[in-house]
């Protein structure tokens, strides 16, 4: 059968729903719901809007419910995840399927999007652009079994499906408490409104840092460098690169010291603290980097905490936004409390952060489990 068969049309989500709008309307704490998108499963998610969010272009966002399938369009494209009587909206990276009335007596919904799974994931890189378009789904063929069998592998899953939602309901505390706005009441300040490009300097990416030029220069000799940019996930990163030249200068590198990348395209404004390395980086990212001669003694990981919002507040409003660096560093002052205080909340955040690591492990083994299952 192919997909217009049994499915409706793919209701896509909305476009110019930005990480910053997302941020932005946390702080409003009005009628939450969760935000998905090209994900490579949507029953976590570490961003929630309100649902009278608009996008950029003033329309009003678009909001699920009811039964149906988030079908990752790009990104995590072909990943699919069962929804019952949950609200949610989704950015136009991911689209939402249901079933028409006379494809319900053929199709259990949870269990196409367990066994269509890898089928369409392997289809969205057929081509190598690890999309996966409307036209492709429409036109494949696929074959299921009967509607019966469908039940029976379904109801014989239950406990470890239960057990998987067990789990996703511990994620989403721990995801809900590290995006938290951080409000502490200090005791002891080494400075107030202090200028922050007083504070930090900063290094910019290496243009023409790609794919490419990486496997162009892999078996050169010498130091190698973790390569950052917008992927913040491991098996996204670009890998490591030795020292070289790059249009005619050195590789720009950051080493030996902590630091912070900045996300200058893409999830623009967003910041992941570095414990000391050896690095470079594109042009989609800076890394900031406390001054030799700041006077104050500053934990960049409890800076990204605590004034999470000015550093997403300088992210352009477009789907893939640029982080404002000049604006930041022009126009930021903040409060420096004591360092013993950073550190306090630097330590929260970290039992929580670790709390959810260890669940992301529990989620993976969880994930394999039901693939063996029900191939």
């Amino acid at each position: 059968m192919k997909f217009l068969d049994v499915f409706n049309p793919v209701v896509k989500g909305s476009h110019g729903l930005t990480d910053e709008a997302a941020y932005t309307s946390i702080k409003k704490g009005t009628n939450m719901i969760p935000l998905y998108g090209g994900n490579v499963q949507h029953v976590t998610t570490e961003r929630y809007v309100s649902a009278a969010t608009v996008t950029v272009d003033g329309t009003n966002i678009r909001i699920f419910s009811g039964e149906g399938i988030i079908l990752s369009l790009d990104g995590s494209a072909g990943s699919m995840t069962y929804k019952n009587g949950e609200t949610f909206t989704l950015n136009h990276h991911a689209g939402f399927i249901t079933l028409k009335e006379g494809g319900k007596s053929q199709v259990n919904l949870e269990f196409f999007s367990l066994f269509m799974k890898n089928h369409y994931q392997a289809l969205s890189v057929s081509d190598g652009s690890k999309t996966l378009s409307l036209n492709q789904l429409y036109s494949e063929d696929f074959i299921l079994p009967p509607k019966a069998t469908q039940d029976r592998i379904m109801k014989s899953l239950g406990g470890i499906l239960q057990a998987s939602k067990n789990l996703d309901k511990l994620y989403n505390k721990a995801v809900s408490l590290l995006n938290k706005e951080i409000s502490v009441n200090y005791e002891m300040y080494q400075g107030r409104n202090i200028r922050i490009d007083t504070i930090l300097g900063y290094i910019s990416g290496n243009s023409g840092l790609t794919e490419e030029f990486l496997y162009n220069n892999i078996e050169l000799q010498g130091p190698r460098y973790k390569i950052l940019s917008s992927a913040t996930k491991e098996e996204n990163m670009l890998g490591e690169i030795p020292m070289c030249t790059i249009n005619g200068r050195q590789l720009k590198v950051f080493e030996d010291r902590e630091g912070l990348l900045v996300i200058r395209k893409g999830k623009a404004g967003n910041t992941y603290f570095l414990t000391p390395g050896k690095y470079t980086l594109n042009d989609d990212a800076y890394i900031l980097f406390v001054k030799d001669n700041c006077r104050y003694q500053i934990h960049l990981k409890w800076l990204s905490i605590q004034y999470r919002s000015d550093f997403l507040a300088y992210a352009s409003s477009s789907d893939n936004g640029t982080w404002n660096m000049t604006g930041f560093f022009s126009n930021v002052a903040i409060d420096i409390p004591s360092y013993k205080e950073q550190l306090k909340v630097v330590r929260m955040y970290e039992k929580a952060e670790n709390f959810k690591m260890r669940i992301e492990l529990f989620q993976q083994k969880m994930e394999t489990l039901l693939s063996k299952e029900i191939s």
